[in-house]
């Protein structure tokens, strides 16, 4: 099979990997190579859930990182910022319908992950700070932070948005948003206030990745207090630690 490119954020405290053709799939690592001795169950994971079928036979082998980039962000905690190449490109409606039915799935998977949580309230990790203020530690506190994200994605692609509702919901607004611009297809490049670049193409990989990063947080967590057939598990993760 043809090689897989991987775009690789990294600093001396970590790196996070991503695959270019696979918007949202995602490794890390406390480094590059690290990250992708873990890419290939991570990728398989995510195109079972996003395309229906596992891709077997992966190894370390099949994947070339084209892109890399040095950052002092914290990318230990997830952070990031990268714009890919391929995310300055325009869009047909196809893929981008393709993408926008992901991202919706993803929302609605993370909600039945969430109502399968017997406690909402319960803390299911110790509490620490990161870049990004406390980290959510309950599963309510997981699914408001994860809502709550949508509005700073969407003003870095210059779109005034409140968050309103569930998440389902609330991106399914914020999706009629983005369609009631013009030419919203053509991928110009937004600058948002803290300088960070922004398509819409980038705003829908972060979307994803965003749900499956904390839904993945969240269920590992929640199966260490309750019984794993209790805890919905539509992203199919694993218990090997991302």
């Amino acid at each position: 099979m043809a090689h897989i490119e991987v775009i690789a954020e990294y600093n001396e405290r970590g790196a996070m990997l991503w695959a270019d053709a696979y918007p949202g799939a995602y490794a890390r690592g406390e480094t590059v190579s690290r990250a992708l001795e873990k890419f290939p169950k991570s990728l398989s994971v995510f195109a079972k859930w996003a395309y229906g079928a596992p891709m077997p036979d992966l190894a370390e082998s099949d994947f070339v990182v084209t892109h890399a980039y040095k950052t002092e962000l914290a990318v230990e905690d997830a952070d990031s910022d990268v714009l890919f190449p391929s995310e300055r490109l325009p869009m047909d409606m196809t893929e981008y319908t393709q993408k926008k039915q992901l991202c919706i799935r993803s929302a609605q998977d993370f909600e039945k992950l969430v109502a399968s949580i017997p406690q909402k309230d319960r803390a299911l990790r110790k509490s620490r700070r990161t870049f990004y203020g406390k980290i959510p530690c309950s599963a309510r506190e997981t699914a408001e932070h994860t809502n709550r994200t949508l509005s700073y994605y969407a003003n870095g692609l210059g779109i005034a948005f409140e968050n309103e509702g569930g998440l389902s919901e609330n991106r399914r607004r914020l999706f009629r948003a983005i369609e009631s611009s013009p030419n919203f297809l053509f991928a110009r490049v937004h600058e948002a206030p803290d300088g960070e670049l922004w398509t819409l193409r980038k705003l829908m990989r972060r979307i994803i990745w965003h749900d499956r990063i904390h839904a993945y947080a969240l269920w590992r967590h929640a199966i260490t207090f309750w019984q794993k057939e209790r805890i919905a598990n539509p992203f199919g993760f694993t218990a090997e630690k991302e």
